[in-house]
């Protein structure tokens, strides 16, 4: 896998070690797929669950609604845009210093569609 890849590749040297997300500069991701990515899914991620949940309380108990075809539809989206930027976008460079902090940016946005 990507991460496997990288972690082998930090092993023999080649790339240093992953830096703490504080240190990452993300004005270095210059696709627009990474930006769709960011703010079209991960970052509204956690608005889209809270609205497609509806929790009401009365004398019966707690009951839940959830609008689980608003959350597919997001996810399936989300797979296919992911996909298609994967595809087109090289996230493991070349061992070049100037390059690493790109390289980390992009492999934080796997990271977090894979918490999404």
């Amino acid at each position: 896998t990507l991460f496997e890849s990288y972690h082998s590749a930090v092993c023999r040297g080649l790339y240093p070690a992953f830096p703490p997300i504080s240190e990452l500069n993300f004005s270095s991701l210059r696709e627009e797929g990474e930006w769709l990515l960011l703010f079209n899914y991960i970052i509204p991620f956690s608005d889209v669950l809270s609205q497609s949940a509806q929790i009401t309380m009365s004398a019966k108990g707690v009951r839940m609604t959830a609008n689980t075809e608003a959350i597919c539809k997001f996810l399936v989206n989300l797979s296919m845009d992911f996909s298609s930027y994967y595809n087109r976008v090289h996230i493991l460079g070349e061992p070049l210093p100037h390059l690493f902090n790109q390289m980390f940016a992009r492999l934080h946005l796997p990271k977090d569609v894979q918490e999404v």
